[in-house]
């Protein structure tokens, strides 16, 4: 059984075509534009099986196309590890199609056995700077870069996503220090660049919690391209969405 926050059916995010989406509860990051942070708690105590979700994944079946495509997002899915590779496992055993969508916080044995039955993988560059990713997420981000160093070695199938926070993350010297890191990778695929948003805010009002970029002015679309100009100068542009 997983714990979980909510499913969505029929999402056009998280990897591209139609999909399952289960949000899984629980992170260990605080991100300061997170989203989803009803997901962060560990006391909502809601579970879903594995034949349930298998049963959502079978009402949709005729709008998949080819394959059957589920995701696990978050919150942090890998939280769930133990619990989340017999899912995988059953899955897979059906043909259903994968994708872990993850902050990567952890590697270790458990986790290279869920990557097994996991076709796509959606890590995230918060940011390449350690104290600025201390920062925004409370924690360093040595493992997650770690992790896509990982998966990159192992010839996964993945998209780096890095969501573009003016003033904070569209610094040109830190945007050169990431396609370091990018260009030591042997089979990166894809760079998804996300604008930053503000639709979080309400959940943020609900929950009672303060909102610390309150202040920040959202992404707008010259910011993203502004981004995309300084990466295309080392980076396939048609490698930049």
């Amino acid at each position: 059984m997983l714990n979980y926050h909510s499913y969505e059916t029929f999402s056009t995010q998280d990897w591209p075509w139609i999909r399952l989406v289960v949000f899984l509860q629980w992170c260990p990051f605080r991100c300061l534009y997170c989203q989803n942070p009803d997901t962060i708690s560990s006391d909502l105590n809601k579970q879903i099986s594995t034949e349930e979700i298998i049963t959502l994944a079978e009402k949709e079946k005729q709008y998949f196309g080819k394959k059957w495509w589920i995701t696990f997002s978050g919150g942090e899915c890998l939280l769930q590890v133990k619990e989340l590779i017999p899912v995988l496992k059953e899955l897979k055993e059906k043909w259903y199609n994968t994708c872990l969508d993850t902050n990567w916080f952890l590697l270790n044995d458990e986790v290279k056995e869920a990557l097994r039955y996991t076709d796509h993988i959606l890590p995230d560059i918060k940011t390449i700077n350690p104290e600025l990713h201390k920062r925004l997420t409370w924690v360093d981000n040595k493992t997650p870069l770690e992790f896509i160093r990982y998966i990159d070695s192992q010839n996964k199938n993945y998209r780096i996503r890095y969501v573009v926070v003016p003033w904070l993350t569209d610094k040109e010297e830190d945007l050169n220090k990431m396609w370091e890191f990018i260009k030591s990778l042997k089979h990166f695929q894809r760079l998804d660049l996300l604008p930053y948003h503000t639709l979080a805010l309400p959940k943020r009002e609900k929950l009672g919690r303060d909102y610390p970029l309150k202040d920040t002015p959202t992404a707008k679309f010259n910011d993203t391209e502004r981004v995309k100009e300084i990466l295309s100068k080392y980076i396939d542009i048609n490698t930049i969405n």
